[in-house]
């Protein structure tokens, strides 16, 4: 039998066939974007999204039935990753009612001011991330006090995954993982919180029902099995965060492993065997999330990865874009282009709001230390080179408080770039590893859908089938002055961009 990994990503979906023994049999991914359709508005179009999820699902099964294996091994079940935040507005007959509001949107901003009543401290102990706006929660805020009349048409407020399990079985739950993401869920107790719910003003009856990641949800309804070309009596297994599953298909599952996955934003996670000591994480800013692993949790370090290369190539390289160079080209030409050793400029990469553990506002990115001679191939590599010390930072105080990060295990799109990862060892002065299957959301997905259908006996046999190391990259002696020289300079410049002088 075989198994399909669908991860649902910010700016496109990738979906593959694997069977059980780890050998990938297709592959496919198809693109979408965020719109602006006002300052401060970012959405996703659903219908867009769901034609796209469904496009790539289509192309691998049809794909795969050219390969003798899948004629002998036929799908079994399918489960889906997908990027938090952004919830699908639905009604009780499985209805688009309207976009999927993205985390970066400014509507409903002002919501998250209510919890100061509970204040940062004992919020966190309920649910145990850092307030601010780019989570669900303010969303569901206005579309309840701005949107009144839209809001009484929706059964549903679904994440992308949970949606997607809806559309194939009917069944609309809605995992832990994703849950936590809204800033309404009691990590503690598994269950939305009925205090947060009151004093945010939310209604519960928006929300689904909540589930771990890896059960049963039922069988794909006949109509969709058909348009998908699925052969009968597939399997739908609840999903969870695409982070989470990135690190399940990476293999980091135990207490203290680690994955760092290279996507539209870069995001390390790190793995405990138990709820860590709240006021420690609180201390350092980061949040705390159950694992796609059962009963185990994780952490989130996060910030622009990828999405500062799309910028990079709208900025410079629109000759390249007017030739019709495609994207992977172009990012192969800036990586000819790029000096072979590290030189003077820095880039601090805060194009949009940061991730974990900095959290600063949008619009703060810059170069410095630019003159005549500086082309763009220099630039790119500093580009790299400023993404990569924004972990530095984050990685050190961790070690002080006894959290370390002794290797990297690297996955998505990023990681096929030699450069960027030899830069990542440069300047983490640790060993990356490129993981054997670099599109480690779609394995975490399948290996979830082999855990619940009993295809697999325990996870450690399922993460040992996909494991494997495709390239690794150490650093080097002969530029580690110059970086803690740059590094020098980044940290000069991170303090003044958020010094008060570059407030709101």
């Amino acid at each position: 039998m075989s198994l399909m990994g669908v991860d649902i990503g910010s700016s496109g979906c990738k979906v593959a066939i694997y069977l059980v023994d780890g050998a990938l049999i297709s592959t496919e991914s198809t693109t979408y974007s965020v719109t602006m359709p006002g300052p401060g508005l970012f959405e996703l179009d659903s219908r867009q999204v769901l034609d796209a999820v469904y496009t790539a699902m289509r192309t691998v099964v049809k794909r795969a039935g050219s390969d003798n294996r899948y004629l002998h091994d036929p799908l079994k079940a399918v489960s889906f990753g997908s990027f938090s935040e952004a919830m699908v507005p639905v009604s009780s007959h499985g209805e688009i009612l309207g976009p999927s509001i993205f985390s970066h949107d400014q509507r409903g901003k002002y919501a998250v001011k209510r919890f100061n009543r509970i204040g940062q401290k004992a919020f966190y102990k309920i649910n145990p991330n850092i307030l601010g706006y780019s989570y669900s929660y303010p969303k569901l805020v206005w579309y309840r006090e701005s949107a009144p009349d839209f809001n009484t048409k929706v059964w549903k407020y679904l994440n992308w995954s949970d949606f997607l399990t809806f559309q194939l079985t009917g069944e609309a739950a809605t995992t832990y993982g994703h849950a936590n993401r809204t800033l309404l869920f009691d990590l503690w107790k598994e269950k939305w919180s009925d205090e947060l719910l009151e004093v945010g003003g939310v209604e519960r009856r928006v929300l689904a029902d909540l589930i771990p990641s890896g059960i049963t949800m039922g069988y794909v309804k006949k109509e969709i099995s058909a348009s998908l070309g699925f052969p009968e009596d597939v399997l739908v297994i609840s999903g969870g965060h695409d982070q989470c599953m990135n690190a399940l298909g990476a293999g980091a599952i135990s207490g203290g492993s680690s994955v760092t996955g290279i996507g539209t934003f870069e995001c390390t996670t790190l793995v405990f065997d138990d709820i860590p000591d709240p006021d420690l994480m609180l201390g350092l800013k980061l949040g705390i999330e159950h694992h796609t692993a059962p009963g185990k949790y994780v952490t989130f370090i996060y910030n622009q990865g990828g999405s500062v290369q799309t910028w990079f190539m709208q900025a410079f390289t629109q000759d390249l874009i007017k030739e019709g160079v495609s994207e992977r080209e172009i990012l192969n030409r800036l990586t000819d282009e790029a000096p072979n050793k590290p030189g003077d400029v820095v880039f601090l990469p805060f194009l949009e709001p940061s991730g974990a553990p900095v959290f600063l506002p949008e619009g703060r990115g810059c170069f410095f230390g630019i003159g005549t001679g500086t082309d763009r191939g220099a630039l790119y590599r500093a580009l790299l080179e400023g993404e990569s010390m924004f972990f530095l930072e984050a990685f050190e105080e961790l070690s002080k408080n006894g959290l370390s990060i002794t290797s990297v295990r690297a996955t998505g799109g990023g990681s096929r770039s030699d450069l960027w990862l030899q830069i990542k060892a440069d300047i983490l002065q640790r060993p990356v590893h490129r993981v054997q299957h670099w599109e480690s959301g779609t394995v975490g997905a399948a290996i979830a859908a082999g855990l619940a259908t009993g295809v697999y006996v325990s996870l450690e046999e399922a993460v040992g089938i996909f494991s494997g190391t495709d390239a690794s990259f150490f650093p080097r002696k002969e530029f580690t002055d110059v970086y803690a020289r740059l590094y020098k300079m980044y940290k000069n410049g991170l303090g003044l961009i958020s010094s008060r002088e570059w407030r709101d």
